[in-house]
């Protein structure tokens, strides 16, 4: 098998916000406010390094700005046009609250300052934003424990927002408290439970030694300035994440501790991983430089945006496949494509063509593309894998040219997952067999007249999707099935035997005998 170089990878806008917002925190909110006030920087006679210093924290603050605004627009405009994590029946409340939250954001930075009514109006729109992205992940297929960490994340922003709602209607201080106390207290839960709920179980059982390291370092150096500099790490708090230590030998100043080891135990676990995993880290940093009672729109929409980069990362993660798939070691995996390429061929290949088998990795994906023939036909099948666990099959049997599908057959739910945009513009048609049509949307022309061809269609289908280029080519395509029950047996790791390779060498036989079945009668 030949191998392939992986493409360069784009940068990462959110990683560079969560840079810049780190430098914003250190050298504005920290150094320009409490360590080295700007005040006391910009009297005469002060050297040009504390003359930089004291510019430095507004320019950073400004790029933090124009940066996270760009950022939030850019991710809610994908995310909505791609259908991603919200579903269809929330996206025009979705886009409205977000077109809402980014005008007074904008107002906010091209003025200079909010005013305190319209700052309440900002505050409102991010709780709303806040539950209606924990309300789309629990609508999605990630695992129960992901969709209560991401809910628990989104539950103090929410909570602190119904706090400034309520002191803003005049409602009442106590009632204001106690929500603001209770988004706090949702906190300190999320961070504590974040290893438990967010990491994969993968990366759990085999990421232990650094991220601990790591973890332990940076808490006993936060338990050490808080017992011994308490009135330093609570200024800091203050100025910086936007939260009020309690005292370190109470009880709720132990759980802080604890809940602060905790998260950078997730953090790094999620960071030390690609794709959704690193992003999710990131959405944790960015809720973090946020700070829990933000005083400004640029924090609230770091925050905001770590909401977001937490939600889409874990759910692309799942998506992907990664969770609790069987993983499949190099050497088995070759072998198992070895055995399938010559499985799947049946010598009917022109003399000058030979069987292919090759291997490339693009990104986080290994790509496995088999080229041969059967009956006649051109075969190409790709199998994708990531981190070690298959995830995707797209077999093609016969020649695909620039023209359009005839039709399409796949289970009623995965079409109306699907993205609109993905879909085939063509009618919906019924075959007149009721069982097949209860679980099957047929659209287009579709050669499904045999009844032994739609029972073994119905049979070997799944979770896939099946496309015919009426009298040149079909399409199997199964990427992420719900169930591995509902899949060919190597999407749960049984490569062994033959059953693997049969289940695939099957498809290809379907495929081809829909082709047959879509010809002209007197080509037959």
């Amino acid at each position: 098998m030949e191998n392939a170089k992986p493409p360069a990878r784009a940068g990462n806008l959110t990683a560079a916000l969560v840079v810049v917002a780190l430098l914003e925190l250190a050298l504005n909110r920290l150094g320009g406010r409490l360590f080295f006030p700007r005040a006391t920087l910009s009297l005469g006679g002060g050297s040009r390094a504390s003359g930089a210093l004291a510019a430095a924290g507004p320019f950073l603050f400004q790029l933090t700005a124009v940066l996270s605004l760009l950022v939030l627009v850019a991710a809610f405009a994908g995310l909505l046009r791609r259908g991603e994590i919200y579903p269809r029946a929330t996206r025009f409340s979705v886009a409205f609250i977000a077109l809402v939250f980014v005008i007074f954001d904008a107002q906010a930075l091209l003025r200079g300052q909010l005013p305190p009514r319209l700052f309440v109006y900002l505050e409102t729109s991010y709780g709303f934003l806040a539950l209606l992205t924990a309300i789309a992940v629990l609508s999605t297929r990630a695992p129960a424990r992901v969709k209560v960490g991401i809910a628990l994340f989104a539950l103090p922003g929410a909570l602190h927002a119904a706090a400034i709602l309520g002191a803003g209607l005049g409602h009442g201080d106590g009632a204001a408290a106690a929500f603001a106390a209770a988004g706090e207290a949702a906190l300190v839960v999320a961070a504590l439970s974040a290893p438990l709920l967010l990491p994969l179980p993968a990366i759990r059982d085999r990421r232990w030694p650094l991220p601990l390291g790591v973890a332990t370092g940076a808490t006993v150096l936060f338990a050490c300035v808080l017992w011994l500099r308490f009135d330093l790490a609570q200024a800091s708090a203050l100025y910086g994440l936007r939260m009020e230590l309690p005292p370190p030998r109470s009880v709720a100043g132990l759980a802080y501790v604890v809940a602060f080891f905790a998260w950078w135990l997730a953090v790094t676990q999620l960071f030390l991983e690609k794709g959704g995993m690193r992003l999710a880290a990131y959405g944790l940093g960015l809720l973090a430089l946020g700070g829990y009672d933000a005083g400004s729109p640029v924090e609230l929409s770091l925050s905001l945006l770590g909401l977001l980069a937490l939600a889409v990362g874990e759910v692309r993660a799942v998506q992907a496949g990664e969770p609790g798939r069987p993983r499949i070691a190099v050497a088995d995996w070759r072998a198992f494509v070895g055995r399938l390429a010559t499985a799947a061929g049946d010598g009917t290949q022109p003399d000058e063509s030979r069987p292919q088998a090759v291997l490339a990795e693009e990104g986080e994906l290994e790509v496995t593309r088999i080229q041969t023939y059967r009956r006649g036909y051109p075969i190409l099948v790709k199998l994708m894998r990531r981190r070690s666990a298959l995830v995707e099959l797209d077999a093609t049997v016969g020649s695909v040219g620039r023209e359009l599908p005839d039709g399409s057959v796949e289970r009623h739910r995965r079409w109306l997952e699907r993205n609109p945009e993905h879909r085939l513009k063509l009618p919906r048609l019924k075959t007149g067999d009721v069982n097949f049509d209860q679980k099957f949307s047929v659209h287009g022309q579709a050669p499904l007249q045999d009844g032994e061809l739609r029972h073994r269609i119905a049979r070997q289908l799944g979770d896939g999707v099946l496309t015919v280029w009426n009298g040149h080519a079909a399409r199997y395509a199964l990427a992420n099935p719900t169930t591995l029950a509902e899949s060919p047996e190597m999407f749960a790791g049984k490569l062994e035997g033959d059953a693997a390779v049969t289940s695939v060498v099957s498809l290809l036989d379907m495929l081809a005998d829909v082709i047959e079945a879509s010809l002209p009668a007197e080509s037959e």
